[in-house]
């Protein structure tokens, strides 16, 4: 019997660690065709995608599809105009609605800085005890509390309006033993306590980081931290205190810069979840040796011992180093109007990826554009036009209206696309040499004097293969 309840204790702690299944299904007719993707964002630093699971909605409107987590997690889906959003726990069910089908226009689509509406999703037989109903009911009245005191809390800076606050939310919504809620309004509770007083940013980072169990993946914990870890090597510079600390960083070495941390009060996880940050920023910040960055990422990816950071620091390293001129371009799987998928391949020749929308004027300009660029260097560039609409069939009826010389290509999976070339907005092209290697990534549109600039680098490449 003993045996027995030790087997049955060992099996549900593995099964904990390893995770449960998460099932979501429900019907929407008007998304019938549609490929649905639920993701997750790991880690605060890259906010890079973590794909949980995808299935393409019946003819009926049907749909389901499995995942596993060992954890309660936010997770997301695109719909067009809408982000989906709600919170899974391992081991259950949901039946969940969509919003009504609301496609992006062409100027939504082309623009980099739209961002989709966040959109709760429905779930069938939903409680106002369960976790997203007091998920949701605790962020619209915190919110409100926002809107209502905007100006005692951002510039006032009222201590006494956010202990109100503090002390009429925490009534309204006592902590039950949910980790999840609970994590939540704590970090919600640190935004507003740095929003009053911004001037003693290192309180703040010792009362909710520095010795503090790491959330890595949930989005109340990731907002926070990056509002007090952005920037954070420049921050430090201020401190003429903090000299051998920054020279540290500054060099990219990853174990000086996670000792220094732990010597003032951080615990290791956290020590190399803000290393981590640092040169992420630092990388992107033009003002910092990128090579030192990148050495310090690198040296994080082989020391660092927090293994959820260092399970997501290969997919951070490579969002650094994959559109680098010079780095090897992705894998790019493409149907064509049969439908037949093949890779891209160069053939010997310079490839110039130009993707684009048909339902957008400034994607047709610049492809009327490729037309004379054709003509006069076909025998030594692959001109490969990318379809990046939603429907195939919108670009394959615009094309036999056009009757451009190149075949049409489709992207196969538009997310992995636009991930993988960091496409913000439409058209976008790239110059990839014989070797599948970024030549310009992005590149210039053929309307802004591409022909000159790439004939330029095909004599450079050449001379320098001889």
């Amino acid at each position: 019997m003993r045996r027995s309840l030790l087997l049955l204790l060992f099996t549900f702690s593995i099964g904990s660690l390893l995770g449960q299944s998460v099932i979501i299904s429900g019907q929407a007719a008007d998304y019938a065709g549609k490929i649905l993707i639920f993701y997750t964002f790991p880690e605060p630093i890259s906010h890079i995608q973590k794909r949980l699971a995808e299935t393409k909605i019946g003819s009926d409107g049907s749909f389901n599809l499995t995942f596993v987590t060992n954890q309660p997690v936010e997770i997301y889906t695109d719909l067009e105009k809408f982000r989906g959003t709600m919170v899974v726990e391992p081991g259950t069910h949901y039946q969940i609605s969509l919003p009504a089908y609301s496609p992006r226009t062409v100027q939504e689509s082309a623009s980099p800085y739209f961002e989709p509406a966040l959109y709760w999703l429905g779930i069938k037989g939903v409680k106002a005890s369960d976790l997203n109903s007091r998920i949701r009911a605790f962020l619209t009245d915190y919110n409100k509390e926002l809107y209502t005191h905007t100006l005692d809390i951002y510039q006032r800076k009222s201590v006494d309006t956010l202990k109100s606050i503090l002390n009429r939310l925490e009534k309204a919504y006592p902590s039950e033993g949910e980790n999840y809620l609970t994590t939540l309004k704590a970090y919600s509770y640190g935004e507003l306590e740095f929003s009053t007083n911004q001037s003693d940013k290192d309180r703040i980072i010792q009362k909710y980081f520095a010795r503090k169990e790491v959330s890595l993946t949930h989005p109340a914990y990731q907002h926070l931290f990056n509002l007090l870890f952005t920037d954070y090597l420049n921050y430090k510079a201020q401190d003429i205190r903090q000299k051998g600390f920054i020279a540290q960083a500054l060099r990219g070495n990853f174990s000086g810069f996670v000792n220094q941390l732990i010597t003032s009060g951080f615990r290791r996880d956290i020590a190399e979840l803000v290393a981590v940050k640092s040169f992420y920023d630092g990388y992107y910040s033009n003002k910092l040796d990128k090579k030192s960055m990148l050495k310090g990422l690198n040296e994080a990816a082989d020391s660092s011992i927090y293994l959820p950071l260092k399970q997501t620091l290969p997919d951070i390293i490579k969002k650094i180093t994959s559109l680098q001129e010079g780095g090897m371009a992705p894998a790019l799987s493409l149907k064509n109007q049969a439908g037949t998928t093949t890779l891209l391949r160069s053939k010997g020749k310079f490839i110039y990826l130009a993707f684009f929308r048909s339902d957008s004027k400034s994607c047709r300009s610049e492809l009327d554009s490729l037309v004379s660029i054709e003509k006069k260097l076909n025998t030594i560039l692959s001109i490969v036009p990318v379809s990046m609409d939603q429907n195939f069939e919108d670009a394959i009826k615009f094309w036999k209206g056009k009757k451009y010389p190149w075949e049409l290509s489709g992207a196969s999976n538009l997310e992995k696309v636009r991930a993988d070339f960091l496409i913000k907005s439409l058209p976008a092209f790239y110059l990839i040499s014989p070797e599948q290697k970024f030549l310009l990534s992005p590149a210039l549109p053929p309307s802004h004097n591409f022909e000159a600039v790439f004939l330029k680098i095909y004599r450079e490449h050449r001379f320098r293969s001889k």
